[in-house]
């Protein structure tokens, strides 16, 4: 096959158009937009969008390649189905939920910073006291544990004693019905 100078323009141009895509997609992600400071929408500031898909957990296919010694594996790896992210709990879902909402809504200019400043606070003060009823759930476990515990060690102490005293009483016995 002989390259010609269309062809080799052709395939110059594949591979600029490919570079393109590429990095179509970062050049979105860097893009500002207006976040409007008040409510009369007159006074804004450009900033950049949020980050808001680190929070979200995505089904995927996952290639590799192994290698190992005589004992394991060695070639390609390829899983199908395997979740990547991070497995929040029931409450905290509803957390990430909430701020994934207001990073939507803020990515989108549809908020202005006051509202999200507002928004924002609220779901830290709900975060704090989330965390703070988990600290008392884990301290009352712990106290509850502690009691049982408690109770266990005074239940088997009262029966060592009692297992003890009937472990003397039969020696005695043995040793009164000694024959001559």
């Amino acid at each position: 096959m002989i390259l010609t100078k269309e062809t080799m323009m052709l395939n110059f141009y594949k591979v600029l158009f490919f570079i393109g895509v590429i990095f179509f997609d970062v050049a979105i992600a860097t893009a500002e937009f207006k976040l409007y400071l008040d409510d009369s929408r007159t006074d804004y500031a450009m900033v950049e969008k949020q980050d808001c898909s680190v929070y979200k957990a995505k089904n995927g296919i996952t290639l590799g390649f192994r290698v190992g010694n005589l004992l394991f594996s060695v070639g390609p790896n390829i899983t199908f189905g395997k979740e990547s992210g991070i497995d929040w709990n029931n409450l905290t879902q509803k957390l990430i939920a909430r701020y994934m909402e207001l990073c939507t809504r803020f990515n989108t200019g549809s908020i202005v910073k006051s509202e999200y400043d507002k928004r924002l606070k609220k779901i830290d003060a709900l975060e704090a006291e989330a965390k703070k009823l988990y600290q008392k759930m884990i301290k009352d476990a712990e106290q509850r544990k502690d009691k049982l515990f408690e109770e266990l060690d005074e239940a088997t102490n009262e029966m060592t004693l009692t297992y003890k005293n009937s472990y003397n009483n039969i020696n005695q016995m043995i040793d009164r019905s000694k024959f001559p």
